[in-house]
């Protein structure tokens, strides 16, 4: 799994951009399953620390919501996008390194 190939692909428009909905999607989904198992331990966290915990919640939530998709979407994408398309890239960034 190659983060930076999947990025890359992410980016060009060479994929369809069906290819790059359904990876964001699935990792859009994934992530909002992560959160729906994180509820309990936000509500500890909210009680015990109740300025802190909660702002901090809040960041990091913000922060999972945007960042979360894309890591996903970067690691599948090489398995959504035409084998054709990923092969080009990875032979473009092969000859720019």
């Amino acid at each position: 799994m190659n983060i930076r190939l999947g990025y890359a692909l992410l980016r060009d428009r060479r994929v369809s951009i069906r290819a790059k909905l359904i990876a964001l999607g699935i990792g859009a989904a994934s992530v909002g399953a992560i959160e729906l198992l994180e509820l309990p331990v936000e509500g500890v966290l909210g009680a015990l620390l109740p300025f802190v915990g909660a702002a901090g919640d809040l960041a990091l939530d913000g922060a999972e919501a945007i960042i979360g998709p894309v890591l996903i979407a970067s690691l599948l994408l090489p398995y959504l996008a035409p084998a054709e398309i990923v092969e080009q890239i990875r032979a473009e960034r092969a000859r720019a390194s």
